[in-house]
């Protein structure tokens, strides 16, 4: 289960207080960037990047002890109110990736109880903003449906 900070605050609050980090703690905490790569960082270096750009959120999910593989699901990248909104949509539980934790990570989750959550920096989106206009959407327009049909070259996919 993922653990998700109040985002109902207006932007001009720090990330800091936001997200419940710390902007002083510079040890070692393992983030992973949505559609982009899995760092190290600190919850110093994470705020000062959340306050840079009021466009991205923050999740955090507890790394089971032991494990190698951390699953982000898509309900991962929501808030506690979009869980309980969203959670009949049919890929709430959809894998968005499988992130195979670093060796000295493991080792460090696993002897010294280091790195217990992994967190997760993704854009600030919903299901409900994403419905229409996304470049992820695979709702087909009237516009681009009619083209298909009138083109031979293209099957209409519904």
């Amino acid at each position: 289960m993922s653990r998700t900070w109040n985002t109902t605050s207006t932007a001009s609050t720090k990330s800091s207080e936001r997200y419940g980090l710390d902007e002083k703690d510079s040890s070692s905490i393992l983030v992973f960037k949505y559609r982009g790569s899995l760092e190290m960082s600190s919850q110093e270096e994470l705020s000062k990047t959340l306050d840079k750009d009021p466009n991205l959120r923050l999740t955090r999910k507890p790394i089971p002890r032991g494990d190698s593989r951390v699953e982000v699901k898509r309900e991962d990248l929501w808030t506690d109110t979009e869980k309980s909104d969203y959670s009949d949509y049919p890929n709430s539980k959809s894998s968005l990736a499988s992130i195979c934790l670093p060796r000295r990570v493991w080792f460090k989750r696993l002897l010294f109880n280091q790195f217990p959550d992994l967190y997760i920096v993704s854009p600030e989106t919903t299901p409900a903003s994403s419905v229409n206009g996304s470049l992820e959407s695979s709702q087909c327009s009237p516009s681009t449906c009619i083209s298909h049909e009138t083109n031979p070259s293209h099957s209409q996919q519904e």
